[in-house]
């Protein structure tokens, strides 16, 4: 990875190739190759959008000759640099092109993804196997057209000191060691890796050469006239006015702009504490506290003017959370309240604005009532009400069910033996077992049948002065069952599906 002073962007670039490697040594699945290919993709946008605006500074350059003569010894050494930059980029462009068609170029299925993305072969006998060994060695070849490449620019930019230590730390290709093993940095760069994990590297080299072409060609530009704008005091600014996290759907907006800032005099905030300033950027970093929205208001002044600028900090603070969703357990119970935790990552919860049949609650935590909903689904959607317009965020359909069979019991138990005189005294009970509610039921009614006599119907949740009798009155062996027994739930639901009880007296 090149060093340096590198751009946030080309930090994150770095970050991503170390994390890709890794998970590229373990496997490459379909979803990595697409991440790959877009990465690849958006590095080329990168380069197609700095060779553009390197090329505005050569046309600079040119147009100066016509009134300034200091231009035209500058625009000569330009010209090497813009022939050199096109001959190295051409050269790479060249080799991705055969080892892409030599993969069989990129799927039709409109993806855009390489059909040999998961080729390993390939890209090592061309890039890393040396030709005496029956490869072509063109990393080899690379590594040499960007060593030339490097010393013409140095040769250039004639000791500048930090554009030296730029263009050095940029191609570097010394031998790389790991883990106690040297390796060359062909190698190093390209061995074992997928055509998916090659081509981003290579448009990485070609990324590197129009970094530091323009680098030193706005240099060269620098040097015509010293009154000059130095395009090193330009800062260029994307600033999200909707956040960065956005859903599908919704559009990603920002204010996008050339910020000028003084080498020589660094602004000074208040209202924020600021750990360090680095060309003109002030570097915060605020722990977030509470739960909810946050705003505050910072001032900023440049030291000898009296003006002062203002702007807000917004941002949202939401406690550590993580959905972890069972997809066969979205289902709700009739005659009971439903908990539902809801939550949309970066929104407020109090923006939530919740619907479904027999959904009530707020600030992300509701319960569900689906007693006296029809239908085996119903479906909860979610909205966010934010700055006074509402946009979708999804929704879920879940399945509806009755609740389980809860278990009839007489002093704890189902089944079993009892003597006759206890179970004379029992009352009959009906709990629910092994279920994540705490619904408590009342039996009202069940009936009863002793051996082969006819059946007691029974009130209530005791034996009458009949039944007890008739229990009492059975001989060791006999068999005692409740059956079709009734509760109630503390609403007053009546709950039917209860599992029977049998006991033998003794």
């Amino acid at each position: 990875m090149a060093g340096g002073i590198l751009t946030p962007r080309q930090k994150m670039i770095n970050m991503m190739y170390l994390v890709l490697t890794a998970m590229l040594a373990l496997n490459v699945s379909k979803d990595i190759i697409k991440v790959l290919t877009k990465l690849d993709q958006g590095m080329s946008e990168s380069v197609t959008t700095m060779t553009k605006g390197t090329e505005v500074i050569y046309s600079a350059i040119t147009n100066a000759m016509k009134d300034n003569p200091r231009a035209i010894p500058v625009n000569e050494r330009a010209q090497r640099i813009k022939s050199s930059s096109d001959e190295v980029v051409n050269y790479i462009a060249e080799i991705k092109k055969h080892l892409i068609d030599a993969t069989g170029g990129y799927n039709d299925d409109g993806s855009n993804t390489l059909a040999g993305g998961d080729n390993r072969d390939v890209g090592e006998e061309y890039l890393v196997v040396d030709k005496a060994v029956g490869g072509e060695g063109k990393a080899k070849e690379v590594k040499e057209k960007l060593i030339k490449y490097r010393e013409l620019l140095l040769k250039e930019i004639k000791g500048d000191a930090a554009l030296t230590a730029i263009i050095q730390s940029t191609f570097n290709f010394e031998d790389v060691t790991e883990e106690g093993t040297k390796m060359s940095w062909e190698k190093a760069t390209f061995s074992e890796l997928p055509l998916a994990g090659v081509i981003p590297f290579l448009t990485d080299l070609q990324s590197r050469v129009r970094r530091t072409e323009s680098k030193v060609v706005d240099h060269l530009h620098g040097q015509i006239d010293a009154q000059a704008l130095k395009f090193d005091n330009v800062r260029a600014v994307v600033m999200p006015t909707n956040g960065t996290y956005i859903q599908q759907g919704d559009n990603y907006t920002a204010d996008v702009f050339l910020a000028a800032y003084d080498n020589s005099r660094n602004p000074q905030f208040s209202g924020v504490s600021v750990s360090k300033v680095e060309d003109g950027i002030g570097k915060i970093s605020i722990t977030g506290t509470g739960n909810g929205e946050v705003k505050r208001m910072i001032t900023i002044s440049i030291p000898g003017s009296d003006k002062t600028y203002q702007a807000e900090i917004k941002y949202t603070v939401a406690p550590p959370s993580v959905v972890i969703s069972p997809t066969k357990m979205n289902v709700f119970y009739r005659l009971v309240e439903n908990p539902v935790e809801i939550s949309v990552p970066g929104v407020n919860p109090k923006n939530l604005r919740v619907s479904g049949p027999g959904v009530s609650g707020s600030n992300g935590n509701y319960v569900v009532d689906v007693t006296k909903v029809e239908g085996k689904t119903m479906t909860i959607s979610v909205s966010v009400e934010e700055s006074g317009k509402t946009r979708n965020a999804g929704k879920r359909e879940f399945r509806i069910k009755g609740l389980p069979q809860a278990a009839g019991m007489a002093f704890k138990k189902s089944t079993g033996v009892m003597s006759a005189s206890a179970m004379s005294k029992a009352i009959i009970e009906a709990a629910y077992e092994d279920f994540p509610f705490d619904l408590p039921l009342q039996v009202v009614s069940f009936e009863v049948k002793l051996n082969s006599q006819a059946p007691y119907q029974v009130r209530g949740a005791n034996f009458d002065s009949n039944v007890k009798a008739a229990i009492l009155a059975l001989k060791p062996g006999a068999t005692v069952t409740v059956r079709k027994i009734i509760a109630t739930t503390p609403k007053g639901a009546r709950v039917t599906n209860i599992s029977p009880i049998s006991i033998d007296v003794q």
